[in-house]
């Protein structure tokens, strides 16, 4: 019997197991995802509020470096001092 798709009522994300291991999330942009991606990126952080559809950790795997949003590009600056702020 096929279980249903559930939907986190802290993020809205939608986890239909239906679909297989590796495409099960569905996010709200972008391509499907495991529960360890989605983990990486939400559940830690919104689990003290109570309601993670995610929260069981033998649904997952351990995080790997790429489940997890990646630093930000480095961003080069004048060097040259900014006028001060008229006013």
């Amino acid at each position: 019997m096929a279980e249903a798709p559930r939907t986190c009522p802290l993020c809205r994300v939608i986890i239909d197991p239906n679909l297989g291991p590796l495409q099960e999330v569905r996010f709200s942009n972008g391509p499907g995802g495991t529960r360890t991606k989605l983990w990486a990126r939400v559940c830690q952080f919104v689990q003290d509020r109570g309601g993670c559809i995610n929260a069981d950790a033998g649904q997952r795997q351990a995080p790997a470096p790429s489940d997890f949003y990646g630093e930000a590009p480095a961003i080069s600056l004048p060097s040259a001092p900014f006028p001060p702020p008229q006013g």
